[in-house]
């Protein structure tokens, strides 16, 4: 897009091909689930293997995201993005020509390797484009592209299951993969992180673009008016907004380390980023995703039928994103994210009732809607927003990373069991332990988790005002 396009054209266009990032997070995730009956007969797959199978890629993602935040903060967002497109293209075609599991478990790494990467740099992007009081609901329609992403890849599967074509499924993934990539060569940097790194003009000129006002500055003009902008330092010293200090020196490309790093954003932010990055997944809500015809199946349902309640849940998930693109920002992130994990407990103990009761199939596939579209709207997309806006712009990418390798690490954990747990405790059980763990995380997040919603970055990234939110 050139420069003399409209700001608001600007930052649509960015907005839409930074959340292309979110479909293949989403297809990448969820055509396994479709894939994993078909593979599993070719080659005869026990539990643990099925489990390999879909966590491989989490481990990808929980080893690669630590290192991707470093690389987004050294080297810029768009860069980083762009890298992690071509390789998930390269696992996705590398996946789909696999000739035994072991080859395929390398190539759904690889994938694994881009997810790690996209999962934060994305909403990292987002967030740093966007108004802050419109940036819950921009930074959500990465989670509602996710959704999409999901259903594409149920009914991909749907459409390939009667043929056994589980290769074509994991293939498709290349096509949005390759869009991204070429899409990273048409929108501009996060003026954000520009201005973090001391690259004055060059924020100035991003901001101008997106329509934007660079937090702690004059607002920026429109590009026919960019030389006043740039000659007359529209970007100035960020020292009152910035915690810890100004803007960083002229030309500086490193950021702070590890430990520097959580001392500047302060160990209750660090921590609380944590462990809401670990509990959206200790809840069961990507198990669910992931094995949900395998669920179904078990439940009584056909495979193909399986493969029908899988649609219905990911059409639930999409319906329920819409909702929370339109109020989050409205409603808040502590509301959405407590009242959604109040659901998921109650609904996974309707879940383990049933079970019990023997009142499976049907039952099972409502309830597992239900308890997925609250997740939707609660803890899957609260937690990618509310880690972008609770660190200061110089640590950013590197402490959204940490969380983010987190929340990957407890993902893959939590899917590699799944089966073996339900062999052990049968469905009934493993929910049961589900509904357990997510009524406790609902009471610790009332306690301890502020509300950060309209907040600007740089006032949401000062420790001293954690009080001030827990109104």
């Amino acid at each position: 897009m050139t420069a003399t396009a409209s700001p608001a054209a600007t930052r649509t266009l960015t907005v839409c091909v930074a959340s292309i990032g979110g479909l293949l997070f989403g297809y990448g995730t969820g055509v396994i689930a479709g894939a994993l009956p078909l593979v599993s007969a070719d080659y005869g797959l026990s539990a643990w293997a099925q489990g390999a199978a879909v966590s491989a890629a989490l481990l990808g993602a929980a080893l690669t995201a630590p290192s991707s935040g470093r690389f987004a903060d050294r080297f810029g967002r768009l860069p980083v993005i762009g890298a992690a497109a071509a390789v998930y293209a390269v696992g996705t075609l590398a996946s789909a020509a696999a000739t035994g599991p072991g080859l395929l478990l390398a190539g759904r790494f690889l994938v694994g390797l881009s997810l790690g990467a996209t999962s934060f740099a994305v909403p990292l992007y987002i967030s740093e484009i966007a108004p802050p009081a419109r940036r819950g609901a921009l930074v959500t329609l990465n989670q509602l592209m996710i959704t999409i992403g999901l259903l594409l890849s149920y009914v991909v599967a749907y459409a390939l299951e009667p043929s056994g074509a589980w290769r074509a499924m994991l293939a498709v993934g290349s096509v949005p993969a390759l869009l991204l990539l070429a899409g990273m060569f048409l929108v501009p940097e996060s003026p954000d992180w520009l201005h973090s790194r001391g690259h004055g003009p060059r924020a100035a000129l991003a901001a101008a673009r997106l329509g934007i006002e660079l937090e702690g500055t004059p607002p920026p003009e429109h590009p026919e008016a960019r030389g006043s902008a740039v000659e007359g330092g529209a970007v100035r010293d960020r020292a009152a907004g910035v915690p810890g200090g100004g803007r960083p020196a002229q030309g500086r490309t490193r950021g702070p380390g590890l430990r520097a790093a959580c001392a500047r954003a302060g160990r209750r932010w660090v921590a609380l980023g944590l462990a809401i990055a670990i509990l959206v997944h200790l809840t069961g809500l990507n198990t669910a995703i992931y094995y949900a015809p395998t669920i179904l199946a078990s439940s009584g349902l056909t495979s193909a039928g399986g493969i029908i309640g899988s649609i219905l849940v990911g059409a639930c998930n999409v319906a329920a994103t819409i909702v929370t693109v339109l109020f989050l920002d409205r409603w808040g992130r502590r509301p959405l994210m407590i009242g959604g994990l109040v659901v998921m407990a109650l609904t996974a103990l309707g879940i383990t009732l049933a079970g019990l009761l023997g009142h499976e199939g049907t039952v099972t596939a409502l309830l597992l809607c239900v308890f997925i579209t609250a997740g939707a709207v609660g803890p899957a997309a609260v937690f990618w927003v509310y880690i972008s806006e609770i660190y200061p712009s110089e640590v950013r990418g590197a402490l959204m990373s940490v969380a983010t390798a987190a929340h990957w690490a407890a993902d893959f954990v939590v899917a590699t069991t799944f089966l073996p747990l339900v062999q052990q405790l049968s469905l009934a059980g493993t929910f049961a332990l589900y509904a357990a763990i997510t009524g406790a995380s609902a009471l610790a997040l009332a306690r301890w988790m502020p509300e950060t919603r309209g907040k600007p970055l740089v006032a949401t990234a000062r420790p001293a005002a954690v009080a001030s939110y827990a109104d």
